[in-house]
């Protein structure tokens, strides 16, 4: 199963002015994470963009008892960005494994991520 979701990097970039949406939306890890970048929109915009192309991916959307910080994009040593499934969410990717791949460029940020059944 595949999602794949884009935004405006500046979109993004003003909704996160909002500290109550930047709470809504992203685990304190990864708003540590964004800010400690030199351009933190693109940083933010690439994460909302994995979580809502993990949502589709697992064809259920936010809302329906899963939140986005239910779902945690963290990064590995390499810096490749690692999808991480907590509270209800963790429900709906039992069994799953996922690749996640986020890039920006210019005003754009897009991510897509893979879900494979565990073997």
């Amino acid at each position: 199963m595949i999602g794949v979701d884009i935004a405006r990097i500046a979109r993004v970039g003003k909704a996160v002015e909002s500290k109550p949406f930047r709470d809504r939306v992203f685990t304190a890890e990864e708003q540590r994470y964004c800010d400690g970048k030199p351009n933190p929109s693109e940083s933010y915009a690439g994460i909302f963009c994995a979580k809502e192309a993990a949502v589709k991916a697992i064809k259920c959307g936010f809302g329906k008892g899963i939140m986005p910080t239910d779902i945690e994009i963290s990064h590995d040593g390499n810096g490749a960005p690692v999808l991480n499934a907590h509270g209800d969410a963790e429900k709906k990717f039992f069994g799953y494994c996922a690749d996640v791949s986020i890039s920006h460029e210019g005003e754009y940020a897009i991510a897509a991520v893979m879900l494979y059944k565990r073997t």
